[in-house]
């Protein structure tokens, strides 16, 4: 029975002698794992994480209202233009007279035309919504606008 006990007193001393070792080496790990660089300790490292992660959603949040009222802004801009360059008298040539369209997103703006002649020359403006007017319009000013919409379509 002494045999026993000595052989069982050995193996508790190994396993124990082992166990020692693996919590060591936790230890070891959690002290280089705590301390860290010299940036400080892990908490302290996942606290400024959270700060600088909140920070940055507020840039976030912050920048994607900017951008809203970019795009806003952005589709009252002009963004289609069509122009349409002619002879607006026989006896006047090299196309000296035009009408351009001047759009925004929705197809609104202004059409401009300029009517070009040996003694002078008159420039017109008229207003466009949504493609249309409630003016009427010269074939020059219609293909303008229509040359316009299809622009980036």
């Amino acid at each position: 029975m002494d045999a026993i006990g000595i052989f069982l007193s050995v193996v508790a001393l190994l396993t124990a002698a082992l166990a020692h070792s693996e919590f060591a080496k936790a230890r070891r790990m959690y002290r280089v794992f705590m301390t860290g660089t010299d940036q400080g300790n892990l908490e302290q490292v996942l606290l400024a994480q959270a700060a600088h992660l909140e920070h940055l959603e507020q840039e976030r949040q912050s920048q994607g209202k900017q951008l809203w009222e970019v795009e806003q802004k952005l589709a009252q801009a002009i963004q289609k233009v069509g122009m349409v360059r002619f002879n607006a008298f026989s006896d006047v040539g090299g196309e000296m007279s035009f009408a351009v369209a001047l759009l925004d997103a929705q197809g609104s703006g202004v059409v401009v035309s300029s009517i070009y002649g040996r003694a002078e020359a008159r420039v017109y403006a008229k207003p466009v919504v949504k493609g249309g007017t409630s003016s009427p319009l010269s074939k020059e000013e219609r293909a303008a606008i229509e040359q316009a919409i299809e622009t980036n379509k």
